[in-house]
C-alpha cells in the first residue's frame, strides 16, 4: 500500500513539476533572450538554436522553483482532500510520505549542479553560431539605425554606412570612429545624417545645433576615418573573443581637433580592428567548475585580466624602447633599429632622455653645453639618401586604436634641416619641423614585453620598469582588478553549492509546509512555495555581491550565503520534528 502511495504522489509531482517547468522557462526565455535578440535581427532558427545553448541556464533557474511549487501543491492538496488523514487512519506516518518529495529534491540538486557546472558552460562555449550571428546582428544594425556599436574596456566602436551589402561583407560609404572613455558623450554621432558623410564633411555629433558652421570633430581621443568602399571580415583574435575587422580601401584619416578640409588620404588599405565583447568568456557565471578553480589559481585565464596585461605590456614595450634609445644615445652611439621598407634609420644626439612614453631628443647637455644636432641619417641599400638635424626630437610608440597595431614615430623640431643627399644637385629645405611615422617596432622588443606575465608582476615590478604610469597600472592590477576577480571566483563556487543544496532544502520545506496548511488552492500553494525561496535567493544574491565588491568583506558575504541555508536547515528541522509527533 505505501508504493502505490507513495508512486501517486511521485506522479503527481513529477507532472506538475514539468507543466510548471516548460511554463516559467518559456516565460523566462522570452523576457530574458529571445525578444532581445530578436530586436537586433536575429532569424527564427538562430533563436531556436540560441534558445537550445541557453536552455541548460534557464532550468538552472526554474527547475528547482518548479519542483517546490509542485511539491507544495501536490501534498497541499493531499492534505486538503483529507487524504492524509485516511494514510494516518491506516497506520502510515506522516514523515513516510514526504519520501517522493525528498527523492524529487535530491534528483533536482544533483541536475542542477551538473547543468551550472558542467552542461551549461560546454554549451555556451561550442556555440557555433556565434560569429554569424555576429555578422548578422552587424549588418541588421547598419540597415535599421545606421550604425553598429560595439564597446569594450574604456573604447567605444562605431561604425556608419551609406549603404550596405551583407552578400558581399562590404560597406558604401563607411565612416569608423573610436572614442575613449574620457571623451565627451555623443561624440560618436547616433542619427541618420551620419550616413551622409563624404570627403570633406564628417558626422555631426548630435548634441551640436541644427545648421551650426561644421568645423569638424574638436573632442581629443575621437578618431575619424571615411572610405567609399570597405570589406568586413568576421573573425576571432589569438584569446578567442569575436573581432569585426574593416579592411578599408584608401581610407580617409582625421583626428579630433583637423578640420574637415585636413583630411588627409592614406593611398593604402587599412584594417581597421572591432573587438566584441563575449560575455561567455567576460562573465565567471558561464565557467565550469574546473574553469573557476582554474581561473582562481591563475587569474591570467580571464579576459578582463588579459586587456590589462595586454596595455602593461604595450606600455613596456614603450618603455623598453625608449631605454635602448637613451641607452645608445648617452653611451656615444647611435640608436639604428628602426627600419620602415627597405629604409633604415640611423638616429644620433647629444643628448636623450625618457619623456612621455618615449625618448626626447636634444642637442644640448645636461650641463647646458652645445653637443651633436640631433640627426636622423635615412639609408636606402646601403646609401645614404636624406640626413635631416634639428635642435630636439622625439621618438614615440603609440598602438593605433584603429588597426591596434604598434607604430613608432619620429618628429624633429626647432631649426629643421633636410638634407636630400640621393638627389643630383644636392637639394636642400628647412621645414619648420620633420615627422616620419608608422614604423613597425624593432624586432625583439615585442618578444621580451609577450614574455612579461603575473608571476614578474608580483615579483618585483620596478625591475621591468621605473615609469610611474606603468608602475601605477601594475599597482592597480594587483590591487584592485585581480582581487576582485578572484573575490567574484570565490563567490561564485560558494554559490553554486549553496544554491544546489537549498534546492533540496527547499522543496522538503515546500511539501511538508504543503501538509501542515493545506495549501492546496493556487494562491496559497504559490505563496507558502515563493517566502522560502525568494528569501534564500536574496541571501544567495546579497552575499554574492558583498564578496564582489571592491571593499568586499569575504566573511560577510559568506555568512550571508550559508546563513540563509544554515536558517533553511533550522527551519527544516523545526518543522519535521513538529510532522514527526503526529
Amino acid at each position: 500500500m505505501l508504493k502505490t502511495l507513495h508512486a501517486y504522489l511521485l506522479k503527481d509531482l513529477v507532472k506538475v513539476t514539468l507543466l510548471t517547468l516548460v511554463a516559467l522557462t518559456l516565460l523566462m526565455s522570452v523576457l530574458a533572450l529571445i525578444q532581445p535578440l530578436r530586436k537586433l535581427g536575429l532569424g527564427g532558427s538562430q533563436l531556436l538554436e540560441l534558445f537550445l545553448y541557453t536552455l541548460p541556464v534557464m532550468l538552472t533557474l526554474t527547475l528547482p522553483i518548479a519542483t517546490l511549487f509542485a511539491s507544495t501543491l501536490v501534498y497541499g492538496r493531499f492534505s486538503q482532500d483529507n487524504e492524509l488523514l485516511a494514510a494516518r487512519a491506516s497506520g502510515i506516518s506522516t514523515l513516510s510520505l514526504l519520501r517522493p518529495a525528498l527523492a524529487m529534491g535530491a534528483i533536482v540538486t544533483v541536475l542542477s549542479l551538473a547543468m551550472i557546472n558542467v552542461v551549461a558552460p560546454k554549451l555556451s562555449s561550442l556555440a557555433s553560431l556565434v560569429q554569424e550571428n555576429v555578422r548578422q546582428i552587424f549588418f541588421h544594425q547598419l540597415k535599421s539605425r545606421g550604425y553598429a556599436d560595439y564597446s569594450r574596456g574604456a573604447e567605444r566602436h562605431v561604425v556608419h554606412a551609406d549603404a550596405v551589402d551583407p552578400d558581399a561583407n562590404g560597406l558604401y560609404g563607411a565612416v569608423y570612429v573610436v572614442q575613449t572613455a574620457a571623451d565627451k558623450p555623443g561624440a560618436a554621432p547616433a542619427d541618420k545624417s551620419a550616413r551622409h558623410a563624404d570627403k570633406t564633411s564628417l558626422p555631426k555629433p548630435p548634441d551640436e545645433k541644427p545648421g551650426a558652421k561644421d568645423k569638424g570633430p574638436k573632442r581629443p581621443g575621437v578618431t575619424f576615418a571615411w572610405s567609399a568602399w570597405a570589406g568586413v571580415n568576421f573573425t576571432r583574435d589569438a584569446n578567442g573573443d569575436d573581432e569585426v575587422v574593416i579592411r578599408a580601401v584608401d581610407p580617409y584619416m582625421v583626428a579630433s581637433g583637423v578640420g574637415p578640409g585636413s583630411l588627409m588620404p592614406t593611398g593604402k588599405v587599412v584594417e581597421f580592428v572591432t573587438p566584441v565583447e563575449n560575455p561567455v568568456r567576460e562573465k565567471t557565471s558561464f565557467y565550469s567548475w574546473t574553469d573557476l578553480l582554474d581561473t582562481l589559481k591563475d587569474p591570467g585565464r580571464h579576459s578582463t585580466v588579459r586587456r590589462e596585461m595586454a596595455k602593461i605590456r604595450e606600455s613596456l614595450c614603450s618603455d623598453m624602447l625608449a631605454g635602448e634609445i637613451v641607452a645608445a644615445i648617452q653611451a656615444g652611439t647611435s640608436f639604428d633599429r628602426l627600419a620602415q621598407g627597405d629604409e633604415r634609420f640611423k638616429i644620433e644626439a647629444a643628448w636623450a632622455q625618457r619623456d612621455k612614453g618615449g625618448a626626447a631628443l636634444k642637442s644640448t647637455k645636461p650641463d647646458g653645453r652645445e653637443g651633436k644636432l640631433v640627426s636622423v641619417i635615412i639609408r636606402r641599400g646601403g646609401k645614404t639618401i636624406e640626413d635631416i638635424t634639428a635642435r630636439q626630437g622625439q621618438v614615440i610608440l603609440t598602438w593605433s586604436r584603429l588597426t591596434g597595431k604598434p607604430q613608432v614615430t619620429i618628429k624633429l623640431e626647432v631649426d629643421v634641416t633636410v638634407n636630400y643627399l640621393g638627389v643630383s644637385p644636392r637639394r636642400l629645405s628647412r621645414p619648420t619641423d620633420w615627422t616620419r611615422g608608422e614604423m613597425p617596432l624593432p624586432e625583439g622588443i615585442m618578444t621580451r614585453a609577450s614574455a612579461v606575465d603575473l608571476p614578474d608582476l608580483y615579483s618585483d615590478p620596478r625591475k621591468l620598469t621605473g615609469d610611474p604610469k606603468v608602475l601605477s597600472a601594475i599597482d592597480r592590477l594587483k590591487n584592485k582588478r585581480i582581487p576582485k576577480l578572484r573575490g567574484d571566483l570565490i563567490a561564485e563556487l560558494h554559490v553554486r553549492v549553496a544554491y544546489g543544496a537549498s534546492c533540496f532544502l527547499m522543496v522538503a520545506m515546500g511539501a511538508a509546509l504543503g501538509l501542515m496548511f493545506r495549501g492546496g488552492q493556487f494562491i496559497s500553494a504559490f505563496a507558502l512555495s515563493a517566502v522560502p525561496a525568494t528569501a534564500v535567493i536574496i541571501m544567495l544574491l546579497m552575499g554574492k555581491e558583498i564578496i564582489r565588491s571592491p571593499a568586499g568583506n569575504d566573511v560577510l558575504g559568506l555568512a550571508c550565503i550559508w546563513g540563509s541555508i544554515g536558517g533553511l536547515l533550522l527551519a527544516n528541522i523545526a518543522i519535521y520534528a513538529r510532522l514527526a509527533r503526529k
